[in-house]
């Protein structure tokens, strides 16, 4: 069973000075995780199907090196996502470059400072609105920029407590992924081994 973000909450604008207390807690909370590793499953829903097609792997995420995603189910695959672009490993090693500031690297040029939680660099390029009902809580980012809004829609965050359990990319008509967070480390440092396979 998925994850579920609060329901019934009071939906707020969040921009620079009026988070309030419990806002500004829990995105310093956030933004001190660090690295981190977690399990994931991800379900991407198309117009013209009707089941999903669900994904499974593991998630790592470093300030400084960008997000990459291990897909270990159904294939797998790694997506590198960093300041130079994108990344993409087949399982023979063979690799496909996605620059920074192309149309398709957008969506994930956008998740870099929400998963650092960098607040003064997304409140200059999205909307936020914020719901919380106890320890419940979602974020969702919307671009100002009209063509990027287009593109991909928006971007939502939810969780409990101070822990992040799903990512949700809406894409108007075409494509929905919901990537739920399981079981997660923070604070982490990765090996040797992890650097060179996982990160560039």
């Amino acid at each position: 069973m998925g994850w579920a973000h609060p329901l019934g909450a009071e939906t707020v604008v969040i921009g620079p000075g009026t988070p309030g207390p419990k806002w500004e807690s829990l995105i310093g909370a956030l933004a001190r995780k660090g690295p981190i590793r977690a399990a994931f499953t991800e379900r991407r829903h198309f117009a013209f199907r009707r089941e999903a097609t669900v994904l499974t792997g593991v998630l790592r995420f470093s300030p400084r090196l960008g997000l990459s995603l291990q897909y270990m189910r159904p294939e797998e695959s790694i997506l590198i996502a960093d300041s130079r672009g994108l990344e993409i490993r087949d399982s023979t090693g063979r690799s496909r470059d996605i620059p920074a500031g192309s149309g398709a690297a957008g969506v994930i040029e956008a998740i870099l400072p929400i998963m650092q939680f960098d607040m003064p660099a997304l409140y200059r390029a999205f909307i936020v609105h914020g719901e919380m009902t106890g320890e419940g809580w979602s974020l969702e980012f919307t671009p100002k920029d009209a063509d990027l809004s287009e593109a991909f829609g928006s971007i939502v965050v939810s969780g409990s407590s101070t822990d992040v359990k799903r990512l949700e990319f809406k894409r108007a008509g075409s494509m929905h992924v919901e990537i739920d967070v399981g079981e997660t480390q923070t604070g982490v440092s990765f090996s040797q081994d992890e650097l060179k396979k996982y990160f560039r």
